[in-house]
């Protein structure tokens, strides 16, 4: 007796519609471009500072100047190595330079910036000394 409840129960469950949530729309609206953080500038940040920001550095300069900000290591420092933490560029995965590059960077050329944390630079591109900013350029 026990089986049949089970096998009725599992049929109802198995050949139950979906959910509201499973359901899906072919006139779903068309994805949303990414949204502001605290880790993003996007295209429509840039717009608003466009007026006034003539390079990638002034950017981040208007919008999230803590991204700027030097950072002290955790670890003591090695043998050649500074206290600082250097910013990092990179684009198309490339590593750019630092700040010299934000500020040669014309503005209308950037599309979105992203600040990387050291462990997250270390993660995607290798050991680090410090954090980064990934542009992504307009095509």
């Amino acid at each position: 007796m026990r089986m049949v409840w089970l096998a009725s129960f599992v049929g109802v469950v198995v050949g139950a519609a979906p959910l509201p949530a499973q359901q899906t729309d072919s006139t779903a609206p068309a994805p949303r471009p990414p949204k502001s953080s605290s880790t993003l500038i996007t295209e429509d940040d840039i717009d608003k500072v466009r007026a006034t920001a003539g390079s990638a550095y002034d950017v981040v300069r208007l919008l999230r100047p803590r991204w700027l900000r030097q950072r002290q290591p955790m670890l003591p420092p090695t043998e050649g190595s500074t206290m600082q933490q250097e910013l990092q560029v990179f684009v198309d995965d490339h590593e750019m330079g630092g700040l010299d590059f934000l500020r040669s960077l014309p503005a209308e050329q950037v599309y979105t910036l992203r600040f990387l944390s050291v462990a997250e630079v270390g993660a995607r591109y290798g050991p680090s000394s410090g954090p980064g900013i990934v542009v992504t350029l307009r095509h």
